[in-house]
């Protein structure tokens, strides 16, 4: 399965809310709360999951002890997770070693490579946003993505 096409922020807006709601809660009552329509909100529950930060069960969400941690520890520790967990994640896995292997790519052709992998443009830049996020790659003078 590869990985969601949603934004770091859906994904840390909605452990956000289940924390805020005890670390448990009904997935009817998040949608508000998360800025994702119902089927958008469908694909930030599986991403959140990927990553072991939340489990579904029923209509249920439950935030995993990573889940916890990403909301209630500094944004440093969280990221340091997710280094670890996207790096064995497609399509973050192939793109670190597109960039490794050049040293460099151009930031179009890094979207490109991410639509060849099944994305659309904004989901190609999610996917670099949550690379950068993460602190796998970095963007150098606007125009390159290097390896971090």
């Amino acid at each position: 399965m590869k990985f969601p096409p949603v934004g770091v922020d859906q994904v840390l807006g909605l452990l956000k809310v289940v924390h805020n709601l005890g670390g448990r809660a009904d997935a009817m009552y998040i949608n508000d709360a998360v800025d994702a329509d119902m089927g958008e909100l469908s694909h930030v529950i599986d991403a959140a999951e990927m990553l072991g930060l939340l489990k579904a069960h029923g209509g249920d969400l439950e935030l995993t002890p990573e889940g916890r941690l990403a909301v209630e520890k500094p944004v440093r520790e969280f990221q340091k997770h997710l280094k670890k967990k996207l790096a064995h994640l497609e399509p973050f896995a192939s793109l670190l070693d597109m960039v490794k292997k050049g040293g460099r790519a151009e930031v179009e052709e890094v979207i490109n490579f991410i639509k060849g992998q099944g994305y659309d443009d904004v989901g190609a830049r999610r996917i670099i946003n949550w690379g950068v996020f993460a602190q796998l790659i970095e963007i150098d003078d606007g125009e390159w993505v290097i390896p971090a």
